[in-house]
């Protein structure tokens, strides 16, 4: 077989002051890998047992992007919506069969393609409530809709759910030896996912808590940059639907300490 296609992209990059601009067209194109048209067995890395499809045709997408971003001396706000067309999205889609002969039991997923709309976005606020403290709210979102086959009218497989993010910044200024000190919070909700691809199980939605800290200290001529992550600080048992894991109801990774010391050297 032998694929071809022509591509092409335009886009605007306006700045003003404070207030930027950026804006892109295009059409992309990929033709299927060497997996997805010929795959049969256990994937054992995503509990799955995959089928390759030898009938896929090249992925065609036309996609549209924004970027807008204005800058003040106390507070920002980015918004970035994106639209997407695919005339022939390749994906791998869940079926109602079982390996019993190989995989013990993994589900079987079918590589197939469809018409697919898909759109979505991030919003980005920053505010500076003192001079060495900064909040900044991120929510993002992604919506996507077969056009076409026997899943139309459904979403995608492992369709992210929207969330919002929630960062606080503390930023002081302390003694000579210590620079770049930041104490740094992080709040994610994450909303429930039920829109899904039957037979995808529904997703209940979770908040999790990380806390970071460091700081640049000098042995003598030496830097040494230290820093302390506690990721999922409250120990939350959540169930991530875009991931793999999510097949085998394994939840994500508990309280997680991570202590980091870097020792940058110079000639």
């Amino acid at each position: 077989r032998s694929f071809n296609s022509l591509v092409w992209s335009g886009g605007v990059n306006y700045n003003l002051d404070k207030f930027q601009l950026k804006a892109n067209i295009g059409k992309s194109f990929r033709m299927p890998i060497a997996k997805e048209l010929a795959a049969n067995g256990v994937n054992y890395h995503y509990f799955s047992y995959e089928r390759g499809n030898t009938g896929l045709s090249p992925e065609q997408s036309y996609q549209a992007d924004l970027g807008l971003s204005w800058h003040e001396e106390k507070w920002s706000v980015q918004v970035s919506p994106f639209f997407n067309y695919f005339s022939n999205y390749i994906y791998l889609n869940p079926t109602p069969d079982h390996d019993y002969f190989y995989g013990a039991g993994n589900q079987v997923f079918q590589y197939t393609q469809s018409k697919v709309m898909r759109y979505g976005g991030e919003v980005q606020l920053g505010y500076n409530l003192l001079k060495s403290l900064r909040a900044v709210l991120l929510g993002e979102y992604v919506h996507a809709r077969q056009m076409s086959r026997d899943k139309k009218g459904y979403t995608l497989p492992f369709s992210p759910p929207p969330s919002v993010l929630l960062n606080l910044t503390w930023s002081p200024v302390l003694k000579q030896f210590l620079q770049d000190t930041y104490f740094s919070v992080d709040y994610r909700v994450k909303g429930r996912q039920h829109n899904i691809v039957p037979p995808e199980k529904k997703s209940p939605g979770y908040q999790v808590m990380n806390v970071q800290v460091g700081t640049k200290v000098h042995l003598h001529k030496q830097p040494l940059v230290i820093s302390l992550q506690a990721q999922n600080l409250l120990n939350t048992r959540y169930l991530n639907h875009t991931s793999f894991y999510r097949l085998i109801e394994l939840p994500e990774a508990g309280r997680n300490i991570i202590l980091s010391l870097k020792i940058p050297f110079t000639k």
